[in-house]
């Protein structure tokens, strides 16, 4: 891991693969550090010809943290974090991938600079437009409760723990245990061939 500075921040990034594929960009959304997307799942990608780049947003993980409840960046600073990192890794253009929050992150990288995007991919993300299903009132009810007291860890793992319950929507896997590395208390069989990114 290394760290890239960016519009004032410094971001937490890891590479898989050889630079000199295609680069996929993974940016995950709110309170999420990089981890949330799989070194499995980057290993794979990486497997299948392309440069993989995750990062800790910031207020994520082992980047720039700022005060509770008083962020000193906005969105379009974090939809220019994820052009950042590409400056900083020496990349011209890439495959950008938003999962929840950072569906907004990597459309607002896309519209500011469309020439360094080759693809946008969005993940279980909306834009909030009428029309469009709203998230649930168990979801909201969740979200809205505040969260837990940071210092006390098992307040938070039990918070996260029933963040990814409400995630899940009711899947069939939303109550079952976490298994460690899989966010959805699932252990996924690999598929037999990576995207054809």
């Amino acid at each position: 891991m290394r760290c890239v500075e960016t519009g004032g921040a410094r971001l937490c990034v890891e590479t898989f693969g050889d630079p000199a594929d295609p680069t996929i960009l993974l940016v995950h959304g709110a309170s999420a550090s990089m981890l949330w997307w799989d070194e499995e799942l980057c290993e794979l990608l990486a497997a299948g010809g392309r440069h993989v780049v995750r990062y800790d947003n910031r207020d994520t993980g082992r980047s720039t943290a700022y005060p509770p409840g008083r962020p000193g960046y906005t969105m379009r600073d974090m939809g220019l974090d994820a052009i950042g990192i590409l400056d900083g890794l020496g990349i011209g253009a890439a495959h950008l991938v938003g999962r929840s929050m950072a569906g907004g992150i990597v459309t607002v990288a896309a519209a500011e600079h469309p020439s360094r995007v080759v693809t946008l991919t969005l993940v279980t993300t909306t834009p909030g437009l009428p029309g469009l299903p709203p998230m649930s009132p168990a979801f909201l009810d969740f979200t809205g409760s505040g969260g837990p007291d940071p210092a006390d860890p098992s307040a938070v793992v039990e918070f996260i723990v029933g963040l990814m319950r409400v995630y899940g929507g009711g899947s069939p896997t939303s109550t079952s245990p976490r298994c460690a590395g899989s966010p959805n208390g699932t252990s996924p069989a690999p598929p037999t061939s990576p995207p054809a990114w």
